[in-house]
């Protein structure tokens, strides 16, 4: 029990110690002399039992109060933990643009030897590498002369239709990115 309400509790209490002990008083008194107070011990009581109600029933309302506050800081704690794996998604996303970003660019000698390559072995080859590294078949590609690029997509689709329509997203999403960056 918190300070504050045992002040509360303690208050009515003393207040009805209070009585009972002046009442007591008047009582030894009034063998010696008559009331003139006019303060009746009923009234009082009386009194002190509508405070004792008003009291119980600012208890109930406070204890609500806490348990709404209770469930409010449940939500704002699931709301921050949703907030801060959102963040962490973020800056993952973040980090990994910017590795891309960063990238070395792909060696050309590697882009022609593709280009150069018949398209069904240099589609298996590209699928070898976009098992590995996707982001690497996707930049070979981009940077690959867009006829040869085709053949070599068409024999990979022969091979792996799923990874081919991957590989082709990403090399479209990046040549939209180098688009929208080239246009002033």
């Amino acid at each position: 029990m918190n300070p504050k309400m045992l002040a509360w509790v303690a208050f009515p209490i003393a207040l009805s110690a209070g009585v009972i002990w002046l009442s007591a008083q008047d009582a030894q008194d009034g063998a010696k002399a008559p009331v003139t107070q006019g303060v009746k011990v009923a009234d009082l009581a009386q009194t002190l039992q509508a405070k004792e109600k008003s009291l119980a029933q600012k208890e109930q309302g406070l204890r609500e109060l806490e348990q709404r506050l209770n469930a409010l800081q449940a939500t704002l704690d699931q709301q921050r933990n949703e907030v801060l794996a959102k963040e962490k998604t973020l800056l993952d996303e973040i980090k990994r643009l910017e590795d891309l970003r960063t990238r070395k660019p792909i060696d050309p000698q590697l882009i022609n030897t593709y280009a150069a390559m018949d398209p069904t072995p240099g589609a298996a080859a590209l699928k070898e590498l976009a098992a590995r590294n996707i982001d690497v078949a996707v930049a070979l590609l981009g940077g690959m002369p867009p006829k040869k690029a085709a053949k070599l997509m068409d024999a990979l689709a022969t091979l792996d239709a799923p990874l081919a329509g991957r590989v082709s997203e990403k090399v479209g999403l990046s040549k939209k990115g180098e688009a929208a960056a080239a246009t002033p």
